[in-house]
């Protein structure tokens, strides 16, 4: 059987039909998928979490209010991104996508009886963390113990407490590594027609949710007295390692020029004929911050993250909120468009990229930034110089531009040059900053949440703005307060400015 139709016919059995809304984390599943063998609902699971954490209309706000993308002059500004204006039906798709994913998992998990399928247990918990990391870091509290169909009968569960929920993550993913790593001889081989990320190489399973661990772990390095916890928790994994450079964890169900087929980023912007999608590829324009960031430092990803502009010159973008009457450059012909060749039909060499390419759950190139953060902070004895050039390289990599890379790194300005930066965490950070564009927008966010880096970003210039910099976690579904209304006020009040996610100074 074709492997596209095959994820599309599990995802059907365990979603419901696209003319069905996707279940909400209260509520049961009709169809009772407990007879699928986990081979058939791992690659449905993998292609949803792409669909979702690939698709930029899901977390748009990360790129448009810290300085990667721009709206064309060409539409009217939205005024609730410009102002910071959040209400309970902002972004609340992507909770009601990611719940039943893990729900999904949690399928997988318990239909995997026979111990020598220990390696789809392992998968599902380190996919369940990612997950659970990413509905805390845009919700804080959150439902998770009594989620995912955990506790028989609850209809609506219960939130626990974020900070909680991460440090059970912790528990969880050494729990997985651990299962992974003394795997039987007689352990069943996972297909690699089954996983569309890693084609069954259970060593990159343990290595991602290794990494997956350290990505939780640096997220917490800011907070004080957190020192002594963060140590122990990555000593207990050490010997895993992490992904490395060629290993990012990226799906391909088989992507094709088809319709519906196609990259869940690319298909955003344009059809199977390559013809534009109304309102996507004209809508979202270069950021000002991005481009002058790349400008500034004769980055050799300019070209790829954006395009010249449709009416000439050099590259330029907008910042959020900018008047076009009064500022320059004036309308969407003299503003860089988002970085695309017609002609790339494969391959991963422009932030649209083609119909083909692979789907980034977490690169290679964001887990050496990671890496190179905890060796800056002393948690490893790796060397953070090393790890930040294979970053920056590993990024370049990915636009097919290996060979500019070292030219990039040698350059003497410290904003590129690790030897003469004064700051080196701020040169990781910024560098990730603008590699993780087009890329991994909740990290983004993340990252300036925790650190303030980078601190040049130019915010909101809406005079109407609610406040001066950009809300630090999105409010609570409508769905939500529709069908589980008492847990969510047990939260207590929400406010998008200042309810911090507990890992923000």
């Amino acid at each position: 059987m074709n492997k596209k139709i095959l994820i599309l016919l599990v995802s059907l059995v365990l979603l419901g039909s696209s003319c069905t809304k996707f279940l909400g984390v209260d509520e049961v599943n009709p169809n009772n998928a407990s007879a699928v063998p986990p081979k058939l609902l791992l690659p449905a699971a993998l292609n949803n979490l792409a669909l979702v954490m690939d698709n930029p209309r899901y977390f748009e706000f990360c790129y448009l209010w810290f300085g990667q993308w721009s709206i064309s002059s060409g539409y009217s500004q939205p005024l609730t991104l410009l102002q910071y204006q959040l209400y309970n039906n902002s972004y609340q798709a992507s909770w009601s996508i990611l719940y039943p994913i893990g729900q999904n998992l949690t399928v997988m998990q318990n239909a995997a009886t026979d111990p020598n399928d220990a390696g789809y247990v392992a998968i599902a918990m380190i996919l369940k963390a990612y997950i659970m990391q990413n509905l805390v870091d845009i919700w804080g509290n959150v439902p998770y113990t009594q989620a995912f169909g955990a506790t028989a009968g609850i209809l609506k569960p219960k939130y626990d407490d974020q900070k909680a929920i991460y440090e059970n993550l912790e528990v969880k993913l050494t729990a997985a590594i651990n299962i992974i790593n003394n795997l039987t001889v007689n352990a069943n081989a996972i297909p690699a027609s089954s996983d569309i990320m890693f084609g069954g190489d259970m060593t990159k399973w343990a290595k991602f949710g290794n990494t997956l661990k350290l990505r939780l772990l640096m997220h917490q390095a800011g907070m004080a007295n957190r020192g002594t916890y963060i140590k122990s928790c990555i000593d207990s994994t050490s010997s895993t390692g992490y992904l490395g450079a060629g290993q990012g964890a990226l799906v391909n169900p088989g992507y094709n020029a088809s319709a519906g087929e196609m990259n869940p980023f690319y298909q955003v912007f344009y059809s199977a004929s390559a013809t534009q999608v109304a309102d996507a590829a004209t809508y979202y324009y270069a950021g000002k911050d991005a481009v002058d960031f790349l400008v500034a430092n004769s980055d050799p990803r300019l070209s790829h993250y954006f395009g010249a502009p449709s009416g000439g010159g050099a590259y330029a973008g907008n910042y959020m909120g900018q008047d076009v009457v009064t500022h320059t450059p004036l309308g969407p012909k003299n503003t860089s468009i988002l970085g695309y060749n017609a002609s790339a039909t494969t391959g991963m060499y422009y932030m649209i990229g083609s119909p083909t390419q692979s789907a980034p759950i977490l690169t290679d190139f964001e887990s050496l930034f990671i890496q190179a953060e905890a060796a800056l902070r002393g948690y490893s004895t790796a060397d953070p110089s090393a790890l930040y050039a294979s970053a920056v390289t590993q990024s370049c990599a990915y636009y097919g531009l290996t060979a500019a890379a070292a030219t990039y790194l040698a350059l003497p300005n410290p904003q590129v040059n690790y030897v003469n930066a004064t700051n080196k965490l701020t040169l990781v950070l910024t560098q990730k900053w603008i590699a993780m564009n087009g890329i991994a927008p909740i990290e983004i966010w993340t990252d300036w949440r925790r650190t303030g880096i980078p601190a040049t970003l130019h915010f909101s210039e809406n005079a109407n703005k609610a406040n001066a910099t950009p809300p630090v976690r999105l409010l609570y579904p409508q769905t939500e307060i529709s069908s589980n209304n008492a847990n969510v006020l047990a939260v207590g009040t929400i406010n998008a400015f200042t309810s911090k996610i507990f890992w923000q100074p």
